[in-house]
Formats: C-alpha cells, sequence, structure tokens
C-alpha cells in the first residue's frame, strides 16, 4: 500500500510538472507578428503567473464579472488568458455585430468541445469545428429552418400550445412539468418525428436525461480536457476530473437520445416531415447513385442539433415569463385585456393574429431581454489575428458574445433591470433588428 501511495504521488506531481510545462510552452508560442509590433490586447484585469485568469473569472454567472469589469475598465471587449488559451468577452451588440458579424469569416470556428465529444455529441452542428461537416450540417438547418419552411410548424405549435393550457388548467401545480413537455414535444416531433403523448411519455424522461448530461458536465471549451485533450488517455486514478467523469457516465444519455428516436422512424417508416426523414429519404435517393454524403450519425447528429438548440431554451424561457408575469399582474392583466379585444374568450390566439397583437410581440421580447437563458452562449473561435479598435484578437481565440451584458446595457435602456414590455414599443423595428442580430452571436 506504501509502495502504491509513493507511486501515486510521485505520478501526481509528475503530471503537475508536465501540465506547468505545457501551459508555459503555450504562453511562448502563441505570440504571432502582431505581438511584435505592440498591438495592445483588449483589456481586463490582471492574471496570476501561469495559470493566468483561472481563479479570477467565476465559475458560477461569470457573466455578470463581465458587465462589471467592462464598466470598470470602460471597454465593450475584454481580454483573459486561461492555462495558456486566450479569451475575448464582448460585452456590446456593436463589437458583436463588428466581429462575429461582419468579420464573420475569421471568427465562424468553434474550439474543439473534447468534453462533449466524450459525452457523445459528435456530429452536431453546434459543437463542429468549422469545415467541410460545419459547412454540411449548417446547409442542413438554414434549408430547414428558413423563414418559408417554418411556417409549417405553426399548426403542430398551436396544437402544443392548446395541450398546454388544458394541461395546466387541469393541473396547475403541474405547471413545470406541462411546460416541460410542451417543448420537448415541439424539438421531438419537428428534429425525430416523435409524438410525445403525455407528461409521463418516456421520451421526456430521454430529453430530460439528455438536458441533464448537456447542462452539468462543465462550460463549453471550459473544461480540463477541452485545455489538455491528452486528458481523457490518462487512467481514473491518475487524474481524478469531475467533468470527464460525468462525461463518461452520462453517455448513455446522449447515445439514447440520438440512437431511439432513429431507430423508431426508420422501423415505422413514419410519413411525417420531420427533419431525420428528410434526410434518411435523401440519403436513400443518394444510394441508390451509389453513394451519399449523409451518414447515419450525420442524420442523427442534426436531429440532435435541433433538441439541443430548442429544448431546454424553449422551457427556461417559460419559466422566466411565467416568473415575469408573477410578478407583473398588472401587465398580466393588460395582456389578457389585450388578446380578448383581438380573439375574444373562445379560443386561443394564433399565429394569423400576430401583427393585431404587438403587445403580446413586446412582452415576448422582454422575457428574452430581461432574463435571456444563454447569457454567455457557446464561444467562437478566431481563425487568424484581428485588430479590433487598435486591439489585438490573437489567432485562436475563445470568443464569447455576453448576451447577459447587451440586453442589459445602459446606454440603449433606462432601467434594464425592470421588466417594462413598454419600453419596446418606442423604435419597435430597431428593438427587433437588435434581436434579430443577438440571435445568431450564440
Amino acid at each position: 500500500m506504501a509502495l502504491i501511495k509513493l507511486i501515486t504521488v510521485h505520478s501526481t506531481h509528475l503530471i503537475a510538472v508536465f501540465f506547468v510545462a505545457a501551459i508555459i510552452y503555450k504562453l511562448l508560442t502563441r505570440r504571432g507578428p502582431a505581438y511584435r509590433r505592440n498591438l495592445r490586447l483588449p483589456p481586463g484585469p490582471p492574471g496570476e503567473p501561469i495559470i493566468g485568469h483561472l481563479r479570477i473569472i467565476p465559475t458560477d454567472n461569470p457573466e455578470y464579472a463581465y458587465a462589471n469589469w467592462s464598466k470598470e475598465y470602460g471597454s465593450d471587449v475584454l481580454y483573459f488568458n486561461v492555462l495558456g488559451q486566450d479569451i475575448v468577452v464582448l460585452n456590446s451588440v456593436r463589437a458583436a455585430v463588428d466581429l462575429l458579424d461582419k468579420r464573420g469569416a475569421n471568427y465562424c470556428d468553434r474550439p474543439r468541445f473534447v468534453l462533449f465529444e466524450e459525452m457523445g455529441w459528435r456530429k452536431t452542428l453546434t459543437f463542429l469545428r468549422w469545415g467541410p461537416e460545419f459547412r454540411m450540417h449548417r446547409k442542413i438547418l438554414q434549408k430547414a429552418f428558413q423563414k418559408t419552411n417554418i411556417q409549417a410548424y405553426h399548426d403542430l405549435q398551436e396544437r402544443e400550445a392548446r395541450i398546454l393550457v388544458d394541461g395546466i388548467i387541469k393541473q396547475p401545480e403541474a405547471w413545470e412539468a406541462a411546460l416541460r413537455r410542451y417543448s420537448t414535444a415541439i424539438v421531438m416531433k419537428i428534429g425525430f418525428g416523435v409524438d410525445v403523448k403525455s407528461d409521463n411519455d418516456p421520451y421526456i424522461q430521454m430529453a430530460a436525461d439528455a438536458s441533464y448530461a448537456l447542462g452539468h458536465g462543465g462550460a463549453p471549451a471550459g473544461t480540463l480536457v477541452d485545455f489538455f485533450p491528452f486528458v481523457k488517455h490518462l487512467p481514473d486514478w491518475l487524474i481524478r476530473d469531475r467533468s470527464l467523469r460525468f462525461a463518461r457516465d452520462w453517455k448513455w444519455a446522449i447515445r439514447k437520445l440520438h440512437d431511439a428516436p432513429y431507430a423508431a422512424v426508420t422501423a415505422h417508416k413514419t410519413p411525417d416531415n420531420s427533419l431525420i426523414k428528410i434526410l434518411l429519404d435523401q440519403r436513400n435517393e443518394q444510394l441508390k447513385s451509389g453513394f451519399s454524403d449523409l451518414s447515419e450519425d450525420d442524420i442523427k447528429g442534426a436531429a440532435g442539433a435541433v433538441y439541443a438548440a430548442g429544448q431546454d431554451t424553449t422551457w427556461s424561457t417559460l419559466v422566466v415569463f411565467v416568473l415575469a408575469m408573477v410578478l407583473h399582474p398588472d401587465i398580466q392583466e393588460k395582456a389578457q385585456t389585450m388578446i380578448e379585444e383581438v380573439v375574444g374568450k373562445e379560443r386561443l390566439p394564433r399565429f394569423g393574429d400576430r401583427p393585431r397583437l404587438p403587445y403580446i410581440d413586446c412582452i415576448v421580447q422582454e422575457t428574452l431581454r430581461w432574463c435571456p437563458v444563454s447569457p454567455i452562449g457557446v464561444p467562437h473561435r478566431s481563425l487568424e489575428d484581428d485588430v479590433y479598435q487598435g486591439m489585438f484578437i490573437p489567432k485562436g481565440s475563445l470568443v464569447y458574445a455576453n448576451a447577459r451584458a447587451m440586453t442589459h446595457d445602459e446606454t440603449i435602456y433606462s432601467n434594464p433591470e425592470i421588466f417594462n414590455p413598454e419600453s419596446n414599443v418606442k423604435d419597435w423595428e430597431d428593438e427587433r433588428d437588435l434581436w434579430d442580430r443577438c440571435d445568431t452571436f450564440g
């Protein structure tokens, strides 16, 4: 036992030395020609030797700290370094548009999400690096969700909305479960062609397990194995990394989400227009010619991207909406009055009523602004060195868009912490344009 303990201690020391050496190597080799021209990095708080800002950036809700640092340093662009990795945080819509939109070709890449790879998210657009696979998956989803196609989902959304309201009326104490069923039913039908029949449907538990796995493994591109991919090859007794162990323990949930609906569609030959069915038909047609650029994993991953993008965010946004209405009964009463004036009391609103319900649109936009459910989002990665307003952004930087800072920007909103739909009524088109842009930053 003493020998084993001694070996473990020495191995731990050796690994620690190796990590330090790896960090120093990254620090020495990351500086490009722009540094020799003495261009300054964006401002930010001072870091610590070797580990940089690892212990300075809060683990939980860093978006608040980023916003405060932005005020402290008088810059909407901040710089950090964690274990040799350059990190840039954008705290204004202007900076995000200038870089992620106008210079999108340089920021279209993603970092490698090693932890999520270990968890089973391999061919999902959200986690793909820039390249042929990324372009193919982006094309698939752009086609599926272009404006002319999303109207086909209106009937589904209206039907599920009726089921949601009926469920809450019958069991008001189970309102969260009803919201979970609603958000799950829509994405599972669109992505996989699966009908969720009740609050206890097996697919709801399957989706809940996948959501738990996705949300509790660690920050995207921010865990030990993301910084040092070789860690995944080391034995567990040597590297006791909680995130990596969690990813492996919950891999079954992600695989089940991809495999079970796919198996159901292929077994029953359903005639629906789900994304997975459309792609299967496309692949089968291509295979008649001998080759298809779509693999089964591509199809599963594309449908999985619909789930990853829509299920938890929809549920969370609805929960925020409920909270806002409970806190502001006057707004709830005004909204109800306007709905009854337009559609009466005999039916629910439909998409066709939307042009006559601008106040409801304002409430939706204010819900998204007041409490963005993905405040930091998934990082981009710069492909080349860049200079923005005299600040140097190194090649390979992780670039985060701080949606929380943008939607609580005091230069745009006089009282950003207050839920006030009517603040969006003035200059409505500008507000809509702002959100159209913000939606593309994650």
